[in-house]
């Protein structure tokens, strides 16, 4: 079961109605990206992935603020702000193998 409500975050990024979130989960890092609507009472997804470890997590965070906002400015406060974070000890199940 994932648990991605944004008081279960690990690292949240948010400009006006943009958003970035980081979880830990079951299998690694869930890392969504959206918009928020109607005044913050609900979130559009634009994407959603998982990731193994934080250096592929740290790309995809700069990857959906770019994609969000079009701004290099932005992208450098995020990953200042993500450098920054403490993340807790996470250890990831390891994959299952392919059928």
């Amino acid at each position: 079961m994932i648990d991605a409500r944004p008081d279960a975050a690990a690292f949240t990024w948010k400009d006006f109605s943009r958003f970035v979130q980081v979880s830990p989960v079951e299998r690694g890092w869930l890392v969504l990206w959206g918009h928020y609507r109607d005044m913050g009472r609900t979130r559009e997804l634009a994407g959603q992935r998982t990731y193994t470890d934080l250096a592929g997590v740290r790309r995809r965070v700069a990857d959906s603020v770019f994609e969000l906002t079009k701004d290099a400015a932005l992208v450098t406060e995020a990953l200042v702000r993500f450098d920054r974070t403490r993340f807790a000890l996470h250890s990831p199940e390891t994959l299952p193998v392919p059928l």
